[in-house]
C-alpha cells in the first residue's frame, strides 16, 4: 500500500510516512482537480481522528477530522488531502493519477477483511497504539 498526501508540515515528526514536503501548488499538475477531490473524499474510512486541520499553504480552508484516512485498497490518505487538491492544485505522484484516471474517477470495491487490514497497518504506520483484541481474528482464534 501507497501513502500519498502524508507531508511533513501535517504532523509532529511521530510517523516515518510524513517524509515528504507539500509540493507547490499547481506546479505541472495534469489532472482534473473536480474529479479527483471528489474521488479522495469518498474513499474507504480506515482511521477516524477528531482534529481539526487547517490549510497550511494559504489558510484557504478548514477540514473536520482532516488527519483522518482513507483509502481505495492500493492507496491510504489523509482526508484533507482532497482540499490540498481542491484548493491547490498539488502535485500528486503521477501513478497515483494514472490509477484514479484508470478506475474512472471511482473508489474501486474493496473486500471488508482487505479493509480491516489496511486499518491495522495505517494506525501501526501512523503511531497509533492498537488494541490487539479488537484485531481481527481467525477462526481457530475465536473462544466460545
Amino acid at each position: 500500500m501507497q501513502f500519498i498526501g502524508f507531508f511533513r508540515e501535517l504532523t509532529n515528526g511521530n510517523a516515518d510516512v510524513y517524509k515528504d514536503g507539500i509540493p507547490s501548488p499547481g506546479s505541472g499538475v495534469n489532472y482534473p482537480s473536480a474529479e479527483v477531490s471528489r474521488y479522495l473524499r469518498s474513499g474507504y474510512p480506515v482511521l477516524d481522528v477528531m482534529e481539526l486541520t487547517t490549510d497550511m499553504i494559504g489558510g484557504s480552508f478548514r477540514v473536520p477530522g482532516g488527519s483522518s484516512v482513507l483509502t481505495d485498497g492500493s492507496h491510504a490518505w489523509r482526508l484533507d488531502l482532497a482540499s490540498y487538491v481542491q484548493y491547490h492544485r498539488i502535485q500528486l505522484p503521477q501513478d497515483f493519477v494514472n490509477f484514479i484516471r484508470d478506475h474512472r474517477y471511482r473508489i474501486p470495491a474493496v473486500k471488508q477483511e482487505t479493509l480491516v487490514e489496511i486499518s491495522v497497518t495505517v494506525a501501526r504506520e501512523l503511531n497509533f497504539r492498537t488494541d490487539p483484541a479488537a484485531g481481527p481474528r481467525s477462526s481457530a482464534t475465536v473462544r466460545p
